[in-house]
């Protein structure tokens, strides 16, 4: 397991009841979806790869892109964000432009947040969404599920940002009868399935795919499971939304445990952050 992951369950396990509901993309909070996530410089982007509206754009769409994994639409943000001292009033004109235009194209509201200085820029950003239909959860898996991947990971671990998450998606999946475990792989499909396995109790197999693509960061794929008879419901899907992303099957939950390639049982590297 990664330390990112033991520290969070030893932060878990000691609040005991206070952290009631951890463990999904986003928390479910009466009739909200919430979610938060930081992008740090030099770590989630870099201003000599991106423009600034790039990086901004890329931790907003992640943020929105895990109330899509609940089955949810973002609506408001709380955004904060800590300057770079070295940066230029341009740099700082862009962002704020940036967060305003794409908020104004995904109907997403701004209600607040903080502002400071630093030695780095961090961007942080609490969204809230709502979800009309069922809440997807991590947990829903069963054997005898398909396994499907929405989105065109690339592979690459650094390098310029380029995020298309499948943005509508989740609250479509969320319409169908028969749809399982719903994830955003952010951290890599291969630590995405992983989180399904352990929180679901089944064995994913997985085919046609290389190890690298799996355990590459990232990409704001959406990876979810569903029941055989859902199939023709996904294919309608993925034929709507073929302008804009693929939808493609791409194995098979059963009974047991683990992450399997080809048949081959396989250790998850996934995005480390510390």
């Amino acid at each position: 397991m990664h330390k990112e992951f033991e520290w969070i369950n030893s932060l878990v396990s000691k609040a005991g009841a206070l952290a009631s509901g951890v463990g999904d993309d986003a928390f479910v909070f009466g009739k909200y979806l919430i979610s938060t996530d930081m992008s740090v410089e030099g770590t989630h982007f870099r201003l000599d790869w991106s423009t600034p509206s790039q990086a901004v754009e890329k931790c907003l769409l992640s943020n929105f892109s895990d109330i899509n994994a609940m089955g949810g639409t973002s609506c408001a943000i709380l955004f904060s964000v800590c300057m770079n001292k070295k940066w230029s009033k341009k740099i700082r004109d862009e962002i704020a432009e940036a967060t305003v235009k794409i908020c104004k194209k995904h109907k997403v509201r701004i209600l607040g947040g903080d502002t400071t200085g630093g030695n780095l820029g961090v961007f942080s950003v609490t969204v809230f969404g709502k979800a009309k239909g069922k809440i997807l959860l991590r947990s829903a898996a069963k054997a005898g599920d398909d396994v499907w991947l929405a989105g065109s990971p690339s592979g690459l671990e650094i390098g310029p940002i380029t995020v298309n998450p499948p943005l509508n998606l989740g609250k479509e999946l969320a319409k169908i009868k028969g749809i399982g475990a719903c994830i955003d792989t952010s951290d890599s499909i291969a630590e995405s399935l992983q989180h399904i396995s352990e929180q679901s109790k089944v064995r994913l197999e997985v085919e046609k795919m290389e190890n690298a693509i799996l355990q590459s960061a990232e990409d704001f794929c959406l990876l979810f499971t569903a029941r055989e008879s859902a199939r023709g419901s996904i294919l309608k899907l993925a034929k709507k939304f073929s302008n804009k992303f693929p939808i493609n099957k791409i194995g098979k939950a059963k009974k047991g445990s683990g992450i399997f390639l080809e048949g081959k049982k396989i250790e998850v590297k996934g995005w480390q952050h510390f």
